[in-house]
């Protein structure tokens, strides 16, 4: 049974808790950053949060269309609180992402993912595509899903899941 509810954020409530999420994941635990993660992309981006049961915000990721390209978006800032790390919650976060993407219309979707989550991506249809770079000390691997091919693991996974 799905232990989340994965939906768009619909209001500034919901955008400010997965700002503060990352906040906690990519400042206070990882130390990636000072004193905030929010950049440029954040004022295009959409939020896919992942809600529990009495409105605990489980886990979030972004995703932004690229500047330069049309049809490019881009997903990342990927934050699963740590209570709840290891049930699946960044599973169902990076595909409602892609569903998202599909709905949309989307031509190409890519992310930048931490190094030591690539084996998940690639678990999920996900391609390497580039070298390993570092951001800010920390090695991540650009990455890429091909929209046109719905993933028959995921599809059997969403199903037992209750999606």
């Amino acid at each position: 049974m799905r232990n989340c509810d994965v939906r768009l954020a619909a209001s500034g409530e919901e955008m400010e808790a997965a700002l503060l999420l990352r906040r906690r994941v990519f400042v206070d635990e990882q130390g990636m950053f000072e004193q905030t993660d929010e950049d440029d992309e954040d004022s295009s981006s959409i939020y896919l949060n992942a809600w529990g049961s009495g409105s605990v915000l489980m886990g979030t990721v972004r995703c932004y269309p690229d500047r330069q390209e049309e049809g490019v978006w881009w997903g990342g800032r990927l934050a699963v609180h740590e209570a709840y790390r290891l049930r699946g919650i960044g599973v169902y976060l990076i595909e409602a992402a892609v569903e998202e993407m599909r709905r949309r219309g989307v031509q190409r979707f890519l992310a930048q993912v931490q190094e030591q989550n690539v084996k998940l991506f690639e678990k999920l249809g996900w391609r390497k595509a580039g070298a390993l770079y570092s951001i800010r000390d920390h090695p991540h691997q650009r990455m890429e899903v091909d929209l046109d091919v719905h993933d028959a693991q995921s599809r059997k996974r969403r199903q037992t899941a209750g999606s």
